[in-house]
């Protein structure tokens, strides 16, 4: 149905420099372009008049999925997507909608979470190794820049489909997965599959052995089982996005915090063939439109672009390939 992997994710920052130490100076992902934010791009994310915003798109080695899109806003947002720390009602583990946004490393993954606790990031836990299916991962998950969750993972067993292999000289790949806390199982299988046409090439619940231990990973409660979905564009390896769903769930939903203008995860980006046949295809769905298909100015381009939301708090962005 032409709609491709994950070209970007947007998190927002509220200090661009200390996120790029991370992005840029640790995980050695390139800077591909900054510049300041649209007039035509702030009014469709719907951005307030008086908010300005500066953009910043890495990626590993120029790849052209999995990349990611640091903003900075000013003034300061107040809100975030998800509260992990602070003062306050913290959100749980286990609430539906955008969750961790995840990057495979080289072994021995204990340099890597060294490496992050030494830049002040606080992990959720040890590294955990588990097994999903034919799928065996080491993992960790911490709070990065304004709390956003990211997820680094060594690949013990991953199949080709699932990871691509780093380039030469590299530590951290792009975007290999995103993941999102989902709450009805057969109106996401419909958005994925049929609305947006990407392939599920993982469809499957954690072993009982391995329970514990994937639950200790997502912060759920000991006994809860959990069933993983994870979608691709057929032969790309990177911009994947896996919903986990939890049962019993225990979470609420994030009623559309996730969007530009807030604080971390906030915005899915893929590519598409004709956005006015998907824009037909989201209102036969009934799935809510953030943005009609418009035209605004990126960093000098013109380009056309859909927003709307997914059935687990997403919100996803469309660009339209250009033809020809």
């Amino acid at each position: 149905m032409g709609v491709g992997a994950i070209e970007s994710v947007t998190i927002g920052v509220s200090r661009l420099d200390e996120a790029l130490d991370l992005f840029h100076g640790l995980m050695q992902l390139q800077v591909d372009a900054r510049f300041a934010l649209s007039d035509s791009a702030r009014a469709a994310w719907r951005l307030a008049p008086e908010v300005r915003g500066e953009v910043v798109e890495l990626s590993c080695g120029g790849y052209p999925a999995g990349r990611v899109r640091l903003v900075q806003y000013a003034p300061v947002p107040g809100r975030r997507v998800r509260v992990h720390q602070g003062p306050g009602p913290l959100d749980g583990a286990a609430d539906v909608g955008p969750k961790a946004v995840d990057f495979y490393v080289p072994a021995p993954m204990q340099r890597w979470y060294d490496a992050i606790v030494a830049r002040g990031y606080l992990p959720r836990s040890e590294p955990v190794t588990h097994e999903v299916g034919a799928t065996k991962s080491e993992e960790f998950v911490f709070w990065g820049p304004d709390g956003v969750p990211l997820l680094l993972m060594v690949g013990h067993r991953h199949s080709p489909a699932e990871m691509r292999e780093l380039p030469p000289g590299t530590s951290f790949g792009e975007v290999a997965t995103i993941s999102v806390v989902g709450a009805d199982l057969a109106r996401t299988r419909h958005w994925y599959e049929q609305v947006l046409g990407l392939v599920p090439i993982v469809n499957t619940e954690t072993a009982e052995e391995f329970r514990e231990l994937a639950n200790r990973l997502t912060g759920v409660p000991p006994e809860t089982r959990t069933h993983w979905l994870l979608y691709a564009e057929p032969g790309e390896p990177s911009g994947k996005i896996l919903v986990v769903v939890f049962t019993p769930s225990h979470g609420k939903r994030l009623a559309g915090r996730m969007r530009p203008g807030h604080l971390g995860f906030s915005l899915l980006t893929h590519f598409a063939d004709d956005l006015e046949a998907l824009h037909a295809r989201l209102q036969a769905a009934g799935h809510g439109v953030f943005q009609p298909p418009v035209e605004i100015d990126w960093n000098g381009a013109r380009r056309r672009v859909l927003l709307a939301h997914g059935p687990n708090e997403e919100l996803f962005e469309f660009v339209e390939r250009q033809r020809g």
